[in-house]
C-alpha cells in the first residue's frame, strides 16, 4: 500500500495464485503460465448435454474450437489488430487445465425442437411458459440421473435462443388474469370449496406456475437443487456455442471469442470441483460474508422477503445459506433488515459451515451489506458467536456503488489520457471511505469501466478494524468471479451474486436443500 497523502492512497493490485504456489495479478497470465492451483490431472471431463439435435452439432464444434489456440486478433479498419494485452490469447482447454474435454458427450439427451417451439407459442402466461419448459428439461434429466450407472460431472443445458427470448423477465407473455388471482388467494386462506372433480389437482397445478420464476435460468437451477441432482449445471444458449451473440447472432470477432473461452472454461472447471486461482497475502482465520435479502411475489407470501448470506473463505470456497421468510424491513427506511432470532440463525449457518470445514471458527468475520445493521441483527449475530464460544472479531461492513463523488485526474505538464487508477482510495476518516475498484489497469493497458469510474462507498458501520485493510480486502475479493476470467470485477464476490442468489432463492415455492456449494447457484 502507498502513501500519496493524508486521504488518498494507492491499493498495490491484489495477487493470485496458480500452480505451483506461483502468483500474478491476471488470473489469465497465471493459468497460461502455471496451469490451476487445484491440479485435476490426469482427467477427462464427462458431459452430459441436453437439447435438441441442433444443440448437439454447435456443442461439438464449441469443443473443437475451444481445444485450440484461441488467437486475441481484431479487425478494425480493414487491418487486424493484435489486442493481446487487453484480451489475452486463449491456449486452448487443455493446455490450459491439462485435462481432457472428449468432442462427444458422454451422454446426450435429445428434446424435439418441436416441443419446445410448441409450449412457447402455446403457452401465453409467461410464468406457466417458463414452468412447463423447466419441467421438460428437467423429467428427461431426472429419468437418466436416477441410473445408477451413471457417471457425468457436468450437465450442460442448452436452450435455443427462442426459448432465452420467452423465458426471462419482460419477455412478452401475459399476467395470470385477476379472477384466477382471486381463487389463489380464497385457496390460500381456505375459502374455497370444491365445485368440479379434480378442482384440488386444478388449484395446485395453478399455484405451482403462479409462484414461480419467469425466469428460465433460475427456475431451473433452483428445480435441478430441490431435486438433489448432484451434478451441477451450465446452463447456456445454443448460439453462444456458436460463438455468435446471443441477442443479435452476430458472430464474435476472435479477440471475444478468445474471452468466451477464458470465461466458459474457468466457469467449467470451477463446476469440477477445483480452484482455478485462489487468493494471496489473505491472512489466515479470514471469512467473508455477504448479505441477500430477495422480496417474494409469491401468492401466499405478499410482501414478505428472503434472506440469505454467501460466505467465502480464503481458499475462494463459497457457500450459500437460506434463511428464512418474513417481513424483514425497517420501521424507519425502505432497507431490510433481521430480527434478532433470524440473524442469529442466519450466522449459526455459517459458523457450524466453517467449523466442519476447519474444524475450528474464523479469528475474523466480515458481514458485507449494503444498508446499516440494526440492533437487533447486531445482536443476533453476536448471540450466535456467544452459543458456540466462538471468539471471531465480527466486523460489520457497508458497501455501496455510488455515483455522487468523482475523482478526476490532472497531471502538470502532462496530458492526462489514463484516468484514475483502478486501486486509488479516499478515507474520509478511520470507518469511512471511497474505493476505486473500477479505472486504468496498467497491466492491460486500459480500463475496466466505459467512462469515469465510479467508487464503492465502503464504511465500517459495527465492529474495529482498520479502513486500509477493509479496502484491501474488498478489492482482493473482485478477483473471485470464477464465472467470468477478467482481471478484476468491480463489486467483490459477497455482493455481485446476490441478486442472482435471491433470484434463484426465491424462483420456486418452498425452496428448501442442503445444497451450500456455491458452484450449484452460479
Amino acid at each position: 500500500m502507498k502513501l500519496m497523502n493524508k486521504k488518498l492512497f494507492y491499493i498495490n493490485e491484489p495477487q493470485v495464485m496458480f500452480g505451483y504456489n506461483q502468483t500474478t495479478e491476471d488470473p489469465r497470465d497465471g493459468l497460461i503460465l502455471f496451469g490451476p492451483y487445484e491440479k485435476l490431472n490426469p482427467f477427462k471431463v464427462r458431459v452430459g448435454l441436453i437439447g435438441t439435435n441442433n444443440a448437439l452439432i454447435n456443442y461439438k464444434a464449441f469443443i473443437n474450437k475451444i481445444t485450440k489456440p484461441i488467437f486475441s486478433t481484431q479487425v478494425r479498419y480493414g487491418k487486424l489488430k493484435n489486442v493481446e494485452v487487453k484480451r489475452p490469447t486463449f491456449p486452448g482447454f487443455e493446455a490450459t487445465f491439462e485435462i481432457e474435454i472428449p468432442v462427444d458427450p458422454e451422454i446426450f439427451i435429445d428434446i424435439d425442437e418441436n416441443e419446445i417451439n410448441k409450449i412457447i407459442y402455446k403457452e401465453k402466461i409467461k410464468r406457466k411458459r417458463t414452468s412447463e419448459l423447466v419441467e421438460l428439461y428437467l423429467n428427461k434429466m431426472k429419468e437418466v440421473s436416477n441410473k445408477e450407472d451413471l457417471h457425468i460431472d457436468i450437465w450442460y443445458v442448452a436452450v435455443p435462443r427462442e426459448l432465452y427470448f420467452a423465458c426471462r423477465p419482460k419477455s412478452k407473455g401475459k399476467q395470470v388474469n385477476s379472477e384466477t388471482l382471486d381463487i389463489i388467494k380464497l385457496q390460500d386462506l381456505g375459502q374455497t370449496f370444491l365445485s368440479f372433480p379434480g378442482e384440488e389437482e386444478f388449484y395446485e397445478e395453478v399455484q405451482k406456475y403462479y409462484d414461480s420464476s419467469e425466469d428460465f435460468h433460475d427456475l431451473m437451477k433452483a428445480r435441478v437443487i430441490q431435486e438433489k441432482i448432484k451434478i451441477p449445471i451450465q446452463i447456456i444458449v445454443e448460439t453462444t456455442f456458436e460463438f455468435r451473440d446471443k441477442l443479435t447472432r452476430k458472430k464474435l470477432d476472435d479477440y471475444m471469442c478468445a474471452h468466451l473461452a477464458w470465461t466458459q472454461s474457468t466457469t467449467l472447471y470451477y463446476k469440477l470441483g477445483k480452484l482455478p486461482w485462489k487468493l494471496h497475502d489473505i491472512r489466515d482465520g479470514v471469512c467473508y460474508l455477504g448479505l441477500v435479502f430477495k422480496k417474494l411475489n409469491l401468492s401466499s407470501e405478499k410482501g414478505n422477503v428472503c434472506s440469505a448470506a454467501q460466505m467465502f473463505l480464503k481458499d475462494g470456497d463459497g457457500a450459500v445459506f437460506r434463511g428464512n421468510i418474513g417481513l424483514w424491513m425497517s420501521e424507519n427506511d425502505k432497507n431490510f433488515h433481521l430480527d434478532e432470532k433470524e440473524s442469529e440463525n442466519l450466522l449459526g449457518m455459517a459458523l457450524d459451515d466453517y467449523f466442519d470445514k476447519k474444524n475450528n471458527y474464523p479469528s475474523e468475520m466480515f458481514i458485507h451489506g449494503r444498508a446499516n445493521f440494526s440492533d437487533n441483527e447486531w445482536n443476533g449475530f453476536n448471540s450466535a458467536l456467544r452459543k458456540r464460544r466462538a471468539n471471531t472479531h465480527l466486523i460489520g461492513i457497508i458497501i455501496k456503488d455510488v455515483n455522487d463523488f468523482k475523482l478526476l485526474r490532472s497531471v502538470e505538464n502532462e496530458v492526462s489520457n489514463y484516468g484514475v487508477l483502478r486501486g486509488l482510495a479516499w478515507v474520509i476518516n478511520q470507518n469511512e471511505g471511497y474505493l476505486f475498484s473500477r479505472g486504468y489497469i496498467p497491466r492491460i493497458k486500459t480500463s475496466n469501466s466505459l467512462e469515469i469510474p465510479n467508487p464503492l462507498f465502503i464504511k465500517i458501520a459495527r465492529g474495529i478494524s482498520d479502513i486500509g485493510t477493509v479496502m484491501s480486502d474488498i478489492l482482493a475479493l473482485t478477483k473471485l468471479n470464477y464465472n467470468a476470467c477478467i482481471y478484476g470485477d468491480g463489486l467483490p464476490v459477497t455482493l455481485r451474486f446476490s441478486d442472482l442468489i435471491g433470484n434463484i432463492l426465491t424462483s420456486t415455492p418452498e425452496f428448501k436443500t442442503d445444497q451450500r456449494q456455491f458452484k450449484y447457484y452460479i
